[in-house]
């Protein structure tokens, strides 16, 4: 009986200390060297002339892989955008749009990463997009398919633009 309360009371002082345990904070520019370096690796792993990724000084990469035509969206828009979501190097995606079923968004309400990319292309386009975790979820998870600290690899087709008017 008291190895029972002993083991107890060694349990309940160990989770007393990991309770306590103080939790890394963030740092973004040391994250998005990390981040960067990843990035990297992977673009430099894909075969010579298959990808071909403008890196922005955000950190951001993408490739337009469609123009599109005027308009371009602006932050205060709406748009209507069809895409597949992975985290970068998984085979799965995390959600698919279908063309055919857009879905309409504010662009000022959107991660950092779409709101540097999508106004670099114009109704109709397509962008592909790699965003590191500074520019997408930071260190939060979405879910159980989007760990914290992902690097998000984004396929979008921008359908329409609702501009705002005044």
């Amino acid at each position: 009986m008291l190895k029972n309360k002993i083991f107890l009371g060694f349990l309940l002082l160990c989770g007393l200390f990991a309770a306590c345990e103080k939790k890394k904070d963030f740092d973004p520019d040391a994250q998005l060297e990390i981040d960067k370096a990843v990035i990297k690796k992977y673009l430099d792993a894909l075969p010579a002339g298959t990808v071909d990724m403008t890196a922005d000084p955000s950190g951001l990469s993408y490739q337009i892989l469609s123009s599109g035509t005027t308009p371009f969206p602006k932050l205060t828009d709406s748009i209507q955008v069809s895409y597949k979501g992975r985290v970068l190097g998984a085979n799965n995606t995390f959600e698919d749009i279908p063309l055919d079923k857009p879905i309409s968004l504010k662009l000022d309400a959107l991660m950092p990463g779409w709101q540097i990319a999508l106004p670099k292309i114009a109704k109709g386009g397509q962008i592909r997009m790699i965003i590191p975790s500074t520019l997408a979820y930071k260190n939060f998870s979405q879910g159980t398919s989007i760990p914290p600290y992902s690097i998000l690899d984004y396929t979008v087709t921008l359908v329409d633009i609702n501009k705002k008017t005044k």
